[in-house]
């Protein structure tokens, strides 16, 4: 690795902690990917995957985190998600080689580990286990829009806020017991993320906080009982 310090080291091996992927691939796998990454840092507002380009690194956060959107015709942006510390992205558009078909933008100031194309194309040669990984992480990761996708059509909006907020949990370290997690989304985030006005997204997520489960803050949402929000929007 190139230009990393001892705390950026510690950073990059608490992956194993914060992304149940990373930490399902055998160490010698970890080991090597993270050997043939190198770290960047990207400011508030900058692009790191713009929409229409072809990426040269598959990434992951590792510090901070980023908007993965789409921009209209209209000149609207359509915003997908949110992803921070373990948030892998550019995976697919490696292996097809086709362009991208959204835009990756810091949303904070972040540090990421980007593997270059190059060293990508070596260790899936090199280690059959790790294409299988991959294959199976894009596949999930698919099977997570379509069903975002198809409970956006079905389902009321307040169960779809659930289920939203319960995908975001997803996205973040593993909490323990009823451990609080923070969510880094602004209301105005999760209206676009689900497809619904900002004013409807208010009123759901005022009757989440009085059921308990959920305390709004600042561009932030504190989910008070992690288990008890996923328990609802599985239901």
């Amino acid at each position: 690795m190139q230009n990393i310090d001892d705390a950026a080291h510690q950073t990059i091996y608490r992956l194993r902690e914060a992304d149940d992927w990373f930490a399902s691939l055998p160490g010698e796998v970890q080991d090597k990917i993270i050997q043939s990454s190198v770290l960047r840092h990207y400011r508030k507002g900058q692009v790191i995957t713009a929409q229409g380009s072809r990426p040269t690194a598959a990434s992951v956060v590792l510090e901070g985190r980023v908007r993965v959107s789409r921009l209209l015709f209209e000149g609207e942006e359509k915003l997908y998600m949110i992803g921070e510390r373990g948030f892998w992205f550019d995976f697919l558009a490696l292996i097809t080689g086709e362009k991208a078909d959204v835009a990756v933008i810091a949303d904070t100031n972040v540090q990421l580990l980007m593997l270059p194309l190059q060293q990508f194309e070596r260790i899936l040669e090199e280690e059959p286990l790790y294409c299988k990984a991959i294959t199976l992480f894009i596949a999930k990761r698919y099977a997570a829009f379509m069903r975002h996708f198809a409970d956006g059509q079905m389902i009321v909006p307040l169960q779809r806020l659930r289920t939203g907020l319960a995908e975001l949990l997803l996205l973040q370290p593993p909490a323990t017991g009823s451990e609080e997690v923070i969510l880094n989304v602004s209301q105005a985030d999760l209206a676009s993320i689900l497809g619904s006005s900002r004013q409807t997204i208010n009123g759901l997520l005022k009757q989440l906080e009085k059921a308990g489960l959920i305390k709004i803050g600042f561009r932030h949402i504190r989910v008070i009982d992690p288990a008890g929000l996923s328990e609802h929007a599985a239901n």
